[in-house]
C-alpha cells in the first residue's frame, strides 16, 4: 500500500467496535508463570468452574490520512449458528459468545459510513475465530482489500486445517483462497523490540511481535494524533494480554503452548510503556472504551 505522500499534520485516531461479547473461563485469562506447564495450564482452564463476566470481542478502526485501516475483524454473527464451527472445536469448552446480526463488522462499519472497499488494509493480529471470524464478510465485500499476518502465524496456521482448528481457528470459514500478504518484521527496532513492520510506510502504524499466545501473533502501535493536535500513542496487545490487569501481573493466557514465550512478550509490551507514554488497549477489556476515550496513559506495576 502506498502512503508515502500522507501529510503527518493530519489527524490519527482510533474506533473501538466490540462485535458482540464472550465469556471465557477464568483460568484462561491468565494464569502465574509457575505454572509453565502448558498441558496442565490447558487442564486448569478446562476443568475450572468460575467464568469471567462478558467481556468485548473488540475491533479498531484506525482513521488515516490514506484511508482506514481495520485492526482484526472481530466474530461473525453467525458463529452460534448449527455447523458454523466443527463439531470437535473445543472453543465450546473455554467460551460462550452473545452476538447479534447487528454486531458484525461490515454492519457496523456501515453504520458510520464506512464502506469494506474503503478500508486500505486488514491487519489481523492472528487468526482464532474471535479476531478473524468477520474477515469472510469483509472479504466478500472488499475482495481488493490487502489482509496481512505475520509470516509465522501463516506458517503455523496456514496450511494446516485441523491444527489450526484444534488451536482455535475456523479455516473452513475463511476466504476461498485465502492468501493474505506475510509480514517478516524487517524494519528495524521500535522501543524494546528489534524488529517491525511498517503497516503505512509513514512508520505512524507499526507491527511488532508477540507470540506466545499463538505462534507469531502480533500487536499494533498506532502513533495518533488528534483533530486538535495531541499526539498520542496507541498499543494495540490483541490477545498478547486479556486485561490491563493480567498485563500488570505478567501471567500469560491458560491455552497457549508457549507460557516462556507469551511471558516474553508481556515483559516488552511493559517495557514499552516504561520508555514511552502510552494508551495500552487490550481487545478483551471491558475498560478498554474508556481507556481509549480519555486517553489514559498506562503506568506499569512493578512485579
Amino acid at each position: 500500500m502506498d502512503v508515502s505522500g500522507s501529510d503527518s499534520s493530519q489527524p490519527i485516531t482510533l474506533t473501538f467496535f466490540s462485535t458482540g461479547t464472550v465469556k471465557i473461563k477464568h483460568a484462561m485469562m491468565g494464569q502465574p508463570i509457575t505454572n509453565r506447564n502448558s498441558t496442565m495450564r490447558r487442564f486448569r482452564s478446562l476443568i475450572g468452574r468460575q467464568w469471567s463476566d462478558s467481556l468485548p470481542i473488540g475491533v479498531f478502526l484506525i482513521s488515516h490520512p490514506n484511508g482506514p485501516i481495520l485492526f482484526d475483524t472481530g466474530e461473525s454473527p453467525h458463529v452460534n449458528d448449527p455447523g458454523f464451527k466443527p463439531f470437535w472445536s473445543p472453543i465450546s469448552m473455554f467460551s460462550t459468545m452473545d452476538i447479534g446480526p447487528e454486531d458484525g463488522i461490515v454492519q457496523q462499519l456501515k453504520a458510520i459510513g464506512v464502506e469494506p472497499k474503503d478500508l486500505q488494509a486488514i491487519v489481523l493480529s492472528h487468526l482464532h475465530g474471535d479476531h478473524a471470524g468477520g474477515l469472510l464478510d469483509l472479504v466478500t465485500e472488499a475482495p481488493n482489500v490487502p489482509v496481512y499476518v505475520s509470516q509465522n502465524h501463516w506458517e503455523a496456521f496456514g496450511s494446516r486445517p485441523v491444527f489450526a482448528t484444534m488451536q482455535g481457528c475456523n479455516p473452513s470459514r475463511w476466504p476461498d483462497p485465502f492468501e493474505p500478504r506475510t509480514l517478516d518484521f524487517s524494519d528495524g527496532r521500535v522501543g524494546p523490540w528489534k524488529q517491525s513492520a511498517k503497516i503505512s510506510p509513514d512508520g505512524r502504524i507499526v507491527a511488532v511481535p508477540s507470540p506466545g499466545h499463538v505462534p507469531g501473533h502480533m500487536s499494533l502501535i498506532v502513533f495518533g494524533i488528534t483533530p486538535d493536535g495531541i499526539e498520542t500513542t496507541y498499543l494495540l496487545p490483541g490477545d498478547a494480554t486479556y486485561g490491563i490487569d493480567v498485563l500488570d501481573k505478567e501471567e500469560p493466557d491458560g491455552i497457549n503452548d508457549d507460557p516462556i514465550g507469551a511471558l516474553q512478550s508481556l515483559k516488552l509490551l511493559k517495557e514499552f510503556a516504561k520508555e514511552t507514554e502510552v494508551v495500552v488497549l487490550p481487545s478483551h477489556d471491558p475498560d478498554t472504551p474508556r481507556l481509549l476515550k480519555d486517553r489514559v496513559i498506562y503506568k506499569p506495576n512493578p512485579i
